[in-house]
Formats: C-alpha cells, structure tokens, sequence
C-alpha cells in the first residue's frame, strides 16, 4: 500500500477516535511505514505551501477548517490574523490534506472562515478505558456476562445474544460489555424482552461486521433520553425494523444512523421525535438509502439540523415537508452530498433563528429546482459553500436574502455551472469579509450585478468570478478593496469579458488574472478607458494589454474599460417608440458617428433616410448614413394609453384643500401608473369663502376641469337646562339632545364634547358647556335638597289573619316633597300569616328607607257546645248549647247572638244542626226534637217550664269542644264553682228521672 495513503488512513482515525497522544503512538506502531508514520501523526499538521489556485479550487476539501467542523470541537474566536482555509475535516474523520495557493508577497495571510459551532457528542473511543464488566468464554462462546440485569453472550458463529432483563447505562465513557468485541459480532438476537437504558449511547456502536439483528421489536426504549450513535458505522447492516419503537422521550438523536451505509429503506413513521432537540448527522453517511419519508417528524424542538443527511448519495426522494424548524439555528452540511436528489420540498421551514447555512446544499448536483424565496436569513452569519455544486439548477432565486450579518460568502455558489443569470441586487455585503471562488465555476452565468456590493471590509476575493467565461461586463465601480489582502484570479478564465468599471477605491489589479484580449477585424487587443468618449468610441488615454493593466493600474486610473474598437467611418442610432400625436425628429435617434480617424462628428440631416407618420400607429424603418457606415433603427408610434381621472368635491369653510385631493388616477402612455404632480393643476380654491371653484388638471393632451364647492359649516350642538336633587347620578349625556358636523351629518354624543362637572352632594346651580368644533352650547344643572321620605309602622296579627304591605304603610313624599300614595314597590321583606314569628320590614322611597317588624302571634280563640235533646213544644234558646268561648288571648268571653247560625223548630220532629263561630274557629250543635214518651223521652209527661226541660233533657249530652290554634288558657277565678254547680243539678236531674222511670215500669208489670 501506498505509504502516503497510510498516513493519510491512519490520521483519520485517529481523529475520529479522540484518541490521546500515547494511543496515536501506539496504533502508529503497527504501521509498516515505521518512524516516518508515528513522527507524521505526532506532528502538527501545518497548511501546505500554495501552488496552483486552480488545483486547490478543484479539490473538494477546499472547505472549511477543522476547527468548525469537528463535533467535539468548542466554538471558535476570529483570529487576529484572517486566514482562509483550503482544508476541511469531515466530522466522520476523513481529512484531506491539500496543497493551499498564497501569494508569494503575502506568505503569512491565509483566509480562514470560522464559525461557531455548538458542541457535540464526544465520539467513542475504542482505546480508552471504560467501566469494567465482567466478561468470561467458553469453549462454546466467544464472551459472556450481565449487562444491567440483562445476560449476554457471543457464540463462536458471531451471534450476541441478549437475554431478558435491563440493560446498564452506556456513555462515552462507560460502553456495552460487548463493544471490544464488536468486530466478531456478525448477528444480534434479543431473546427476551430487553428495557434499555435511560443513557443508551452507542448501544450498537461500530459494529462492522453485523448484518442482522433478530427480535428488535423486543428492546424496549420508552425510558431512552439519549440514542446518539445508537446504530452508528454498522455499515454491514441491511436492514432495520423500527416500527415497535417507542422514542417519545428521546431528547437527542446526534448520529443515531452515521455510516449505515448498506440500509436502502428505512420506516421512522411511527417515531415520536417531539421532545427530541439534537439530530445533528443522524442520518449521516447512510449512503444506500433511496428513499426517506419524515413528513410525520414533530421538529418543533430541535434546535440543530446540521449534517443531517450528508452523503446521502442515493437518496432519490427526500419528504421534510412536516419539519417545523422555528427553532433551528444550524442547517449547516443539512443536504450536503445529496447529489441523487432532483427536486427538494422546503416550503414549511422556519429559518428566522437561523444563524449558520454554510454547505447547506453543498454537492446537490442533480436538484432541478429549489424555491428559497420564503428563507428568512436575517440572521444567518454564515452562507460559505451553501450552493456549492449546485449544477443542476438553472434557476436560483436569492433575491428576498437579507444579508445583513453574513460574514462568509466564499464558494456560495462554485460551480453553479447551469445558471445563466443571477440577482443578488439585493445583497447587503457590509459585514462580509471573504467572498474568494464566490461565483467561481458558474460557466454559464452571463450577467451577474455586484454593483451594489459593499466590500469596505472584504479581505479575501480570490477567483471570485473565476471561469465564470460567459461574462461580457463587471460594474466594479463601487468596490472598495483597501483591505483585501488576497485578490489571484479573480478574474482568471473570463473570457468573454470586454468591460470592466474600476472605482476611486478600487486599488489593484496585481495577480487578478485578467484574460488577454485576441485581436479581431473589429478590435483591437488592448483596453482603453472611456475618458470623454463612449464605450463604442473611447477617447481615454489608457490603452493596455490585459498583463500591463494589471501591473500598472493604480487607483487614480479608476474609469471604464472596454475592448478596443478598431478607428473607422461608424454611426450609431437606436431604436425608439413613440406615441400617437408626439413630435419626432431624426436627431432623436441618433447616438453618435465618427470619421475614419475615429474622430467624433455631428449629427447631419443629410446621414437620415425614411419617415415617421406620428398620426398612425406602426413600425417605421429609418437608416442613418456616414460614408461606408450605415444602421438601421426602427421607430415604433403606438397608440396612447394616457389617462387622466379627477372628481368634484365639497368642503367646508375653513377646510384644507390641497390640489392632490381630487385628483384620482393617471397612466402614461405606456400604460404604467403615474403619481400625482403640482404641476398638472391650474386654478385655486379659496376655502376661506363659500363659493364654486373650477380647478383644470392637464396631464400630456389631456385636460379634465373639476369643481371644488365651498360651503358654510352646518356644526352645531344642542343640550338642555335640567333640575336635580342631591344624591342622584348625573351623566353628561342627560343633558344632550344632538349634534351636527360641518357637512350636517348627526354626530353621537361624545365625552369629549363636554366641560364642567355638577356636584349631586350639594345643592347649587353648575355651568356646563358642550362644544362641537367651533360650536357649543352652556347649560345650568341645577341641584335641589332631596326631600324623600317614608314612614311606617310595626304592628302584629294573629295566625290566620290577612295582611298586606300598606297595613304598616304611614306616609311617604318625593323629593320635592309632595305626598304620594304607597306603592307595593316600596316594601321588601314577607309575612307568613300561617306561621308565629317577628318578620322585619324595609319601606324604601328613593334614598329614604323605614324598617318595621310585624309580629304574627298563635291565634288563641276557641269555643265550645253542646247537643241537646228536646221536646215538641219545648222552649229553645240558642245559649242552650253554648258551653264556653275565650278570645285571642285566651280570656273567657259571654255567650252572644252573633256566635250563632242556624235555627230550631221546635214544633217539628228532627235534628237540627247549629254552628257557633267565635272569630277564626267554629262549632256545631246538634239539637234532637223528639216527640214525648218516646225512647230517650223525659219522664215527665206533664211538662213542666222550659228550663227544666232543657236540662233534663241535656243532663246526658256530651259536650264538644273546639279550639283555636293558640294552647287553652287556664281558666278564670269563678269558672270551676259555675261548672260544678250545673254539674251538680245535671246529676240530681238525672237521679230523679231515673228513678220515676223505673217507678213507672213496676206499675205496668
């Protein structure tokens, strides 16, 4: 092997590895290249001499540096010293070392663009010592042990087994058991279900040899944070099912695929990434995929895409169209390498935190299209490299870029070879400092405008337009190159370049590479500067090959140049249109003409044949003549398409009035929009005084008059004098009654209209004015004493009684103290007259108020009768069945006429039924007319006076008593004796009946 290619190989890995300085020394050991390898690897790697700018552009390493690109790397400061880089280092290792191009003059400047990079992972080193594990073999395997509480082994055919349990952690620095053993591992078969680990990092890291893993659906990584190198460099592998994982507390996926370079497909679409922030080179080096679906990927939260699916040659279809990218901040390398892919969906991303696209689509060389113009990259600092290699596009819109804190543009666009135009007008270019091979390579490209570039702080322009060889003019005018320190072929393989404007601060010239001029018929080799002349006919004094204008250009030279046109008889005139009804003239067209010493000539009418009809619409055909020189020029009348609209108008007196009120809309002849100007008016309007005043617009052959009507104002305000009492609420709206603008449109009422207040908390009269404009109205508010008042009284009822509000009402007057009548409005609060109890009262009249309590008491009426027996004839009064009676409060009360309904015929055979009712509470007495001697009859057949009668007859009638709600009272003094005695001659009453009775039944018997 060639030894150059084993240092190379050697170098690689080792910076892969991380390794230190005594692993470098001792992996260089087994080198065959001896002492000549180990003293390389040890040694700094210094930027080589430059040689050819040409050879180093073709070399694809001609990238950044190191320093910005490797993952453990910190961020970098600017460098005192600015330096541009000819060598990167790809994360996966592999450096190139190139030869760099310097300029012999300037041997210790050497461009260096450095960005800032967040750190990465570190990447494993399979040198480094680790945790410990303990590991055993057998004759029968190769290694075995207890990982977590998982078990494992490798057979002697290659194949880890993984048994079922939970895995332990795996770091960078605390690796699987298995890892120094990954180069035998040919299968994995996880026979049981496995948990992983919370930190599973590299849990299958570099696994060379392994084709296949077996029951994947068994490792469980629900409880998974941190899944980078997961997979990483098992460039054996061909296939993946990852349809049972469940990732949805995964935070970091950095290099979860890097270097699974065999898989061709791969389904992430039941991948849960929304907690996820990092998946930096997940999909890195995976250079046989063919196609990748992410359109279900929940980005929301990832703040770093760098690398994601570099070298991803094979891709040939790419679906990102789900990512939300609000929160990125680095698209670096994104796409880089992804030269299968012809067309690219990018129209969800979010750039606006942005700050790093360098090598964005670097090597994208089969993309058709690419839409960019919604990226927003207002604050991107970075764009070296990000179109590099694009040469599939022919069409590159980058118009919209705000460019405001780039700093790097070198290589943007090298090798944009199918773009024939470019716009990057728009660039703000103040911050950039290097823009070296920036359009190099676009051989196609035919006009590119830089003038606008601010290149104060440019210091690297190095083969800019480097071969850009369809390029016929550089406007170079405003470029300011004080402190460019590298400039070699900048213009190196333009060919087709015959103009260049150079400014006052455009310095030199020297090393730029200026293609020689070849001599024609019709041009010389040589540049000249304009000076006085034009670019067909320049009279400057300069006239240089393309070797001596580098070498002697200094600023005070600043001018055009152009390729120099051979001295002969030439004419020139240019084609013109005009419209319907302009004037022409054949001096119109003419440009200028020159006599065979090249000398300058004026125009003659004799050099003029053919006409020009200006009334009718056509191509005309005029040819100007001088000597053996002639060109034909058409002038083209078309019809006009001016027009011109205004509109009347009414103002007010005392108005403002500009001309540009009334006007509305004009277009030229062409059509286009024209914006209004003082000079098309005629007239004024004296907004002073009522009146009509006609105003002339005129605009080319137009003229429209318009009328501007002056008239008086219609403002007005009205409002009304009103009468309040202290106490109530005011509004200054109450006294409003309308309002009028000037044009006599009703306004409605307005705060502001309003000036002065009104105390209602004490009495007064209060000015208040109410202003519209220029009109306004006062008004007195005037506030009286409130003499509301209300009176009411407590009073009680019983149980059972009827009661209503205006029971308690007094009286009550208004605020002007005028009596009013009760109103059941005035009264809050109940009484339930079906219920003993104090219920409170509120009388209310406006502000005054009352409050009384209605007490309702236990109703203590009750009555009580008796049924009596009586005879035909008998006597009957209505006391006779009276018993007892009390009143409310339960005192006894006298029998009386008016306790009595119902009446008794004594002369008829019957029973007759009388209701006695004290008050609330009523009972009956049944009274029996019966006939003498019948079953129940008095003994006494003869008679006898009522009295007796009566109280034979009612000595053995039950009495009925009935009460009233209230408990009975006790009785009064005198009450038991009375009772007693009519007990008492009840009884001897009773005695004797009794005994005639049975006197009377003997005799029979």
């Amino acid at each position: 092997m060639d030894h150059r290619k084993i240092v190379k190989m050697t170098a690689s890995m080792l910076l892969l590895m991380n390794a230190s300085q005594q692993s470098i020394t001792t992996f260089a050991d087994h080198l065959d290249s001896g002492q000549m390898t180990e003293e390389l690897v040890n040694s700094t790697i210094e930027e080589p001499t430059e040689n050819s700018l040409m050879e180093t552009a073709e070399n694809e390493a001609m990238d950044e540096q190191q320093t910005s690109e490797t993952p453990e790397s910190p961020a970098i400061a600017p460098s005192e010293v600015p330096t541009e880089s000819t060598t990167e280092t790809t994360p996966d290792g592999n450096a190139e070392l190139e030869q760099s191009t310097v300029d012999s003059t300037v041997p210790t400047t050497v461009e260096q663009e450095v960005t800032d990079v967040s750190s990465e992972p570190v990447i494993p080193d399979p040198n480094a010592k680790t945790e410990c594990f303990e590991i055993q073999g057998t004759e029968d395997q190769l290694a075995s042990g207890v990982f977590g509480s998982s078990p494992w082994r490798i057979d002697q055919e290659g194949v880890l087994y993984i048994d079922a349990g939970t895995l332990g952690e795996t770091t960078s620095a605390a690796r699987a058991p298995w890892f120094p053993h990954r180069s035998l591992i040919k299968k994995i078969v996880l026979t049981g279900p496995v948990v992983a680990n919370t930190e599973s990092l590299g849990l299958f890291f570099d696994m060379n040899q392994l084709t296949t893993i077996e029951n994947l659906s068994n490792l469980d990584i629900s409880q998974v944070t941190n899944m980078d190198y997961f997979f990483a460099w098992c460039q054996q592998l061909t296939s993946l099912d990852l349809t049972a994982f469940d990732t949805q507390n995964v935070r970091s996926m950095n290099y979860m695929f890097n270097g699974v370079s065999s898989v061709s497909t791969l389904d992430l679409s039941n991948f849960n990434t929304a907690n996820v922030t990092e998946m930096s080179h997940i999909f890195y080096g995976m250079s046989g995929l063919t196609s990748l679906d992410l359109s279900s990927f929940n980005t929301m939260n990832v703040s770093n895409m760098s690398y994601m699916f570099y070298d991803c040659s094979a891709l040939t279809t790419l679906d990102v169209t789900g990512f939300q990218t609000a929160n990125v901040t680095n698209f670096s390398h994104m796409f880089r390498g992804c030269s299968g892919l012809s067309q690219l969906d990018l129209s969800s991303f979010v750039t606006s935190q942005a700050t790093e696209m360098s090598f964005m689509f670097h090597g994208c060389s089969g993309l058709q299209a690419l839409d960019v113009t919604h990226f927003d990259t207002s604050n991107v600092m970075y764009m070296h490299y990000m179109f590099h290699g694009c040469s599939g596009l022919t069409e590159l819109d980058v118009s919209r870029f705000d460019t405001t804190n780039v700093t790097s543009m070198y290589y943007m666009f090298f090798g944009c070879s199918g773009l024939t135009a470019l716009d990057v007008t728009n660039f703000s270019t103040t911050n950039v400092t290097t823009m070296s091979f920036m359009f190099a390579e676009c051989l196609n490209l035919e006009v590119i405008d830089v003038s606008g570039f601010d290149t104060e702080n440019l210091r690297f322009m190095r083969g800019m337009f480097r071969n850009c060889k369809k390029i016929t003019e550089l406007d170079l005018f405003h470029f300011k190159t004080g402190k460019v320190q590298l400039q070699q072929e900048m213009f190196a393989g333009t060919t087709s370049l015959s103009k260049i404007s150079l400014g006052i601060q455009f310095y030199s010239l020297t090393d730029t590479n200026i293609p020689e001029l070849l001599a024609t018929e019709e041009h010389t080799g040589y540049w000249q500067n304009v000076g006085s002349g034009t670019e067909d006919v320049p009279l400057g004094e300069y006239v240089l090959s393309s070797s001596s204008l580098m070498t002697t250009y200094q600023n005070s030279m600043a001018d055009t140049y152009v390729w120099q046109p051979i001295a002969s008889e030439s004419i020139r005139a240019m084609d013109s249109t005009i419209y319907v009804g302009d004037s022409w003239e054949p001096i119109d067209n003419f440009v200028l003409a020159t006599d065979s010493n090249g000398e300058s000539i004026p125009f003659d009418e004799s050099m003029v044949s053919g006409t020009v009809d200006t009334t009718t619409a056509g191509v005309y055909p005029v040819t100007y003549t001088n000597g053996s020189a002639s060109q034909q020029i058409n002038v083209t009348v078309e019809e006009s398409q001016e027009t011109l609209k205004v509109t009347d108008s009414t103002i007010i007196v005392g108005d403002a009035w500009t001309p540009s009120d009334n006007f509305v809309s004009a277009t030229d002849k062409t059509g286009e929009a024209v914006a209004f100007d003082e000079n098309m008016v005629s007239g004024e309007v004296d907004t002073t005084q009522v009146g009509e005043y006609k105003i002339t617009y005129t605009f080319g052959r137009l003229s429209r008059e318009i009328t501007v009507t002056v008239i008086a104002s219609q403002e007005a305000i009205k409002a009304t004098d009103s009468r309040i009492h202290t106490g109530d609420v005011w509004h200054p709206s109450d006294n409003f009654i309308s309002a009028t603008n000037r044009a006599g449109d009703t306004l409605p009422f307005d705060e502001s209209m309003v000036s002065g207040t009104v105390d209602t908390g004490r009495t007064g009269n209060f000015i208040i004015t109410y202003t519209n404009g220029e009109a306004s109205q006062k008004i007195t508010v005037t506030v009286v004493e409130n003499r509301e008042t209300i009176q009411a009284k407590n009073g009680s009822i019983y149980v059972g009684d009827k009661w209503a509000p205006s029971d308690q009402f007094v009286s009550a007057t208004n605020k002007d103290g005028e009596m009013i009548v009760f109103d059941e409005s005035m009264v809050s609060g109940t009484v339930d007259t079906t219920k003993a109890g104090d219920y409170p009262l509120t009388y209310t009249n406006g502000r005054a108020t009352e409050e009384v309590v209605v007490v309702v008491k236990e109703n203590g009426e009750t009555i009580v009768t008796k049924d009596l027996q009586l005879y035909i004839g008998d006597t009957w009064d209505p006391s006779d069945g009276f018993v007892s009676a009390t009143n409310r409060e339960g005192f006894t009360l006298a029998f009386d006429q008016n306790m009595v309904s119902g009446d008794v015929d004594t002369n008829k055979e019957g029973t007759y039924t009388i209701t006695y009712t004290n008050g609330s509470v009523s009972e009956t007495s049944q009274v029996t007319v019966s006939k003498r001697g019948t079953a129940g009859g008095n003994a006494n057949a003869g008679g006898g006076n009522t009295q007796q009668k009566k109280t034979a007859n009612t000595s053995a009638t039950s009495k009925k008593q009935v009460q009233g709600n209230a408990a009975k009272n006790l009785p009064k003094t005198g009450e038991i004796r009375s009772s007693a005695t009519v007990l008492g001659f009840a009884l001897v009453g009773g005695a004797i009946g009794t005994y005639i009775y049975k006197k009377k039944k003997n005799r029979k018997d």
